[in-house]
């Protein structure tokens, strides 16, 4: 009980601390991406740290699985360089025992991810899907209008910029818009609608929605680049529709649909591979702790580091695969029978492999034994 006790302690101290680290990095990444959202003006500002909130369940579902499988090598190593597991194994602890003690951890490792892969990251999903809606639906367009900077569209056809913004984000001073295959650009996409104006207000239309940048007392200029037959129009006030709609993949529209729901429309192939994404995380950690055991296994003279490098090499193959399966799954390349499957079968052969071959277990001994 005591030698359990202190296996989980170990294992579970380096888990928190590696799932931390990478926590971190990631976060600091998505937080990066949404800054560089609403720099373009694709993103309020005001939710950013929701956003980011919204990110960590989602990141702990992947990274759990990596911090308990890269915590098994680094304590098991760690404690193999410092011949403490040879002083267990010499004391009665087994092999056996030690993969028992390992699993049940695993265990519940995994059942923390299953619950954040089936229920709890499908429902934040729609919430977060539901506050940038929200965000960009807002009265005020110029919420997310950031002054002395040139903001590009999704599409990449319209650059904004605006020197300055009113306290009450009601009026700007000295608009600047650039738009690529306007109404005046019909016969050639590569003419341009460019506007300047004093000053600009938003609208929204009463009817449809959407929402406009409107423009007074300013020129329209519109041709094209490095030719000289361009129309310049004067205007006392001209109105341009601006999207401001982040487009969602259909990947990121899947994860927020919940779990009972891809299980009823299995038959379509997005929900197929959605679904058997959600199952093999939290698979996945129970084959990696099997497979961390092995690889763990250091010699007194070697570094406690020294199986670092094979056991990420085997991760990535490994989580790879997985990804790669799932997209034929998507694209209905694979028997979704077969699926994920046949990639879990193949690392949990590996690790029995290993496994054997650490407690000294031979194919001729196993063949003798059952023969």
């Amino acid at each position: 009980m005591i030698i359990s006790r202190y296996l989980t302690k170990e294992v579970l101290n380096t888990l928190l601390a590696v799932t931390f680290v990478l926590l971190l990095i990631f976060l600091s990444n998505a937080l990066v991406r949404y800054l560089g959202y609403a720099a373009a003006g694709k993103l309020a500002a005001n939710i950013l740290f929701q956003l980011m909130s919204f990110e960590i369940p989602y990141l702990l579902a992947l990274l759990l699985p990596l911090g308990l499988y890269l915590g098994i090598i680094l304590a098991y190593g760690r404690m193999y360089a410092d011949s403490e597991m040879r002083v267990l194994h010499a004391c009665g602890l087994s092999t056996n025992r030690l993969i028992a003690i390992t699993s049940m951890l695993a265990f519940v490792i995994s059942i923390v991810v299953l619950a954040l892969t089936l229920w709890v990251n499908p429902w934040l999903a729609s919430q977060k899907k539901a506050l940038i809606a929200k965000s960009l639906a807002t009265d005020n367009v110029l919420d997310n209008l950031m002054p002395g900077r040139f903001q590009v569209s999704g599409d990449g056809k319209r650059v904004l910029y605006v020197e300055r913004i009113s306290s009450d984000r009601k009026q700007v001073k000295n608009l600047f818009l650039a738009d690529q295959g306007g109404k005046a650009a019909e016969d050639n996409a590569d003419n341009w609608s460019v506007v300047s104006a004093k000053t600009g207000s938003q609208l929204r239309d009463p009817t449809t929605q959407d929402r406009f940048m409107v423009a007074t007392n300013g020129n329209r200029y519109d041709g094209m680049p490095g030719r000289n037959d361009f129309k310049i129009i004067q205007f006392k006030t001209y109105a341009v529709r601006i999207p401001q709609a982040i487009a969602n993949s259909k990947r990121q529209d899947q994860e927020a649909v919940p779990s009972n729901v891809l299980w009823r429309d299995y038959q379509k192939p997005q929900n197929a591979a959605e679904l058997q994404w959600r199952l093999s995380i939290p698979l996945s950690a129970l084959i990696l702790s099997l497979l961390a055991i092995p690889l763990s296994q250091v010699r007194p003279r070697y570094g406690r580091y020294s199986q670092l490098f094979p056991a990420i090499l085997i991760y990535i193959v490994y989580v790879n695969l997985l990804f790669v399966a799932r997209n034929w799954i998507e694209q209905d390349s694979l028997l979704r029978g077969l699926g994920m499957g046949w990639i879990h079968l193949l690392a949990l052969f590996f690790a029995i492999v290993f496994v054997m071959w650490q407690t000294g277990w031979r194919l001729n001994q196993l063949t003798r034994r059952f023969l």
